[in-house]
């Protein structure tokens, strides 16, 4: 996977939520490799691309990290992930990857994107391709998303 790929989506996801979570102090965690782009905390919001790489760009969460953002959000306190809280997740990550691709755009890279799909729960599994994933953890405080990039050359 191509640095070039990867660095506009961490900087859109920094300044997304620097701006929705006014306040906190984001920093960027450890990264590490995983077989494949899978969910592990309750919460996934995930997005398909193609272009000359194709994939998906899982953000995982828990339950409370994303409630904590549609409350910034919102600007009152949300106490459960209702279908409009679910919608405000996925506009989130419009947010988050519609900035990545404008950055891939300037770059020479045109992508396409599938709307974001939003998973709640504890019992789910996610059908998701055998691509070599590079997770870069986003933390505030102590609330963590995960950012699960998983990309392939077309």
């Amino acid at each position: 996977m191509r640095i070039e790929y990867i660095n506009p989506f961490v900087e859109a996801t920094f300044e997304i939520l620097s701006e929705i979570l006014k306040g906190e102090n984001l920093k960027r965690g450890e990264l590490f490799l995983k077989r494949s782009p899978t969910p592990n905390y309750g919460v996934s919001i995930i997005i398909g691309l193609t272009g000359p790489a194709s994939g998906r760009v899982l953000l995982d969460m828990t339950s409370d990290t994303a409630k904590k953002i549609i409350s910034s959000m919102s600007g009152g306190e949300i106490k459960d992930l209702s279908d409009i809280g679910k919608s405000a997740l996925g506009e989130v990550a419009n947010m988050i990857i519609g900035g990545a691709i404008t950055k891939l755009y300037k770059k020479g890279f045109t992508f396409a994107l599938t709307p974001p799909t939003v998973v709640t729960g504890n019992d789910y599994t996610i059908d998701t391709p055998q691509i070599e994933t590079l997770v870069v953890p986003v933390v505030f405080g102590e609330d963590k998303i995960e950012i699960n990039i998983a990309l392939k050359e077309s």
